[in-house]
């Protein structure tokens, strides 16, 4: 039509090309065509990111109903789900105000998660409302509750338990929502009630949830709890062992409980009290826990510490050295050993940076010579109040230039038994030498890294044997010194 038109005008016999009225036609049209196309790609933009947003709701919506699975059926209650959900990873409140909000792929989205429990029929029906006037169960169209005089009760009336989740979102014009409903069932799991708010009430702590006790003096300790209506009786543990007495109802929801603490007859460290409400039926609900730090003293004196000159192999080559070993320390904050030479520079472990908790120790340079005493101490670490590595009480042990090693034992033999494990015998060394406290026995080579277990007595079993091994035989005296090698034998 537009050509149609275009081949009835006039053109001028004397110039070639359009007319200006041809190009302004022209014009319009191509602006009419760009308004359009870009009308499409403004709709397409539009409801991508409608869709995009969408899907981000969805996902995030499934996301949360998935993750309250992972909470125990027994935590799930109308007071705490909110907060448990915020916990999780992904999760957390963006927001600065009462709403929850979640920022995933660029877009702000505002949730609502609500838990409710379900009182099956089949069974009955049991009390909804309790003392305080609180209702946990869902609100569902024709719900029942059971009533005084009625034949069929209910005791446990919460047979399922009801997440819903509302996924909200900004669009223009328009209030999206994403609603995702998730019932879950206690599956063979006795749901039992749930305690809260475990806390040290004396003595006075600035974190009573995580209380640090410090003074040696405290002799008792007091703990709270609290724990709903239809709780008949409570028990509190220590280190998952129940312990008495029992807490004690005292006022409303409130059960309390006490832990005697002499120091030093309770050794310092971390210790984990937990408390479980107990319903009429007997079960115990999920227990509630809270760590407890006592940071009174320091550790005690290293004991049972012995060691002396000794010569040992180092990639094949010999050297001497000084070898020490200490019993473990029973105080529950101990977190390691440092050993000091006599002018106090540190021998075991490498670095003070390091915390090691090995029982011994062997100094292979700047040894003392044997005409001189060598004096080390042997101090337990553990944190103080602060958390700052600390020392305690050092033990001390004087090496002197002793006795000779001991004789070697003789007649080493080896067989293997119907398990498959080698059996080691050996005579015990000629009387005249030092007198043996035990036998250590090397597998693979006599280097001091192929020390492979002692024994008290003049055989030793191997029954992680599985391949053919070749074993040597010292024996050791109350100084650590070594007798010479007795060995190979390799079988």
């Amino acid at each position: 039509m537009i050509d149609t038109f275009f081949s009835r005008l006039p053109r001028p016999s004397s110039e070639g090309g359009f007319t200006l009225f041809e190009v302004l036609i022209a014009a319009v049209v191509l602006v009419i065509g760009l308004v359009g196309l870009f009308g499409l790609l403004d709709t397409s933009v539009k409801a991508t990111a409608a869709t995009r947003a969408r899907e981000g709701a969805t996902n995030l919506a499934r996301q949360i109903l998935e993750d309250a699975r992972t909470i125990p059926y027994a935590q799930i209650s109308p007071n705490s789900i909110v907060s448990e959900l915020q916990a999780m990873n992904g999760l957390a409140n963006t927001s600065s105000g009462p709403e929850w909000q979640v920022v995933q792929r660029g877009i702000t989205f505002t949730v609502t998660a609500k838990a409710c429990s379900i009182d099956d029929p089949k069974d009955g029906y049991g009390k909804h409302v309790n003392s305080l006037g609180e209702n946990p169960f869902c609100k569902d169209p024709g719900e029942q509750e059971w009533t005084s005089g009625e034949a069929t009760f209910d005791a446990t009336p919460e047979d399922l338990k009801r997440i819903t989740v509302d996924v909200k979102w900004t669009a223009q014009g328009r209030s999206p929502d994403v609603h995702e409903v998730e019932t879950l069932s206690a599956a063979g799991e006795a749901p039992g009630l749930n305690a809260a708010g475990l806390h040290l009430e004396t003595p006075t702590v600035p974190t009573p949830t995580e209380p640090v006790i410090t003074e040696a003096s405290t002799g008792t300790l007091t703990f709270a709890v609290s724990a709903p209506t239809g709780t008949v009786a409570m028990r509190w543990s220590l280190e998952g062992t129940a312990q008495t007495p029992a807490p004690e109802l005292k006022s409303g929801t409130t059960w309390t409980f006490s832990w005697s603490i002499p120091y030093p007859a309770v050794s310092d460290g971390t210790y984990e009290v937990s408390a479980q409400a107990i319903d009429a039926t007997g079960v115990d609900g999920p227990p509630v826990s809270i760590p407890v730090k006592l940071i009174r003293g320091v550790p005690a004196a290293v004991t049972g510490l012995q060691g002396g000159f000794n010569e040992v192999y180092v990639s094949g080559v010999k050297k001497r050295v000084v070898e020490m070993e200490w019993r473990a320390n029973t105080e529950r904050n101990v977190i390691g050993y440092r050993v000091r030479n006599s002018t106090k520079e540190l021998v075991c472990p490498a670095t003070e940076a390091t915390l090691s908790t090995a029982l011994s120790c062997i100094q292979f340079e700047n040894l003392p010579l044997l005409a001189s005493p060598g004096i080390y101490s042997v101090a337990a670490l553990y944190r103080n109040a602060s958390g700052v590595v600390q020392e305690g009480t050092p033990g001390i042990l004087t090496l002197v230039g002793g006795p000779p090693a001991p004789n070697a034992p003789t007649g080493l033999e080896l067989e293997k038994n119907a398990e498959g494990a080698v059996v080691l015998k050996w005579k015990k060394p000629a009387a005249g030498g030092e007198p043996v406290k035990f036998y250590r026995i090397y597998r693979g080579s006599t280097d001091y890294t192929s020390r492979y277990g002692v024994s008290a007595e003049a055989t030793f079993t191997d029954a992680d044997a599985v391949t053919e091994h070749c074993y040597w035989v010292t024996a050791v005296d109350a100084n650590l010194t070594e007798s010479t090698f007795l060995g190979p034998k390799c079988g």
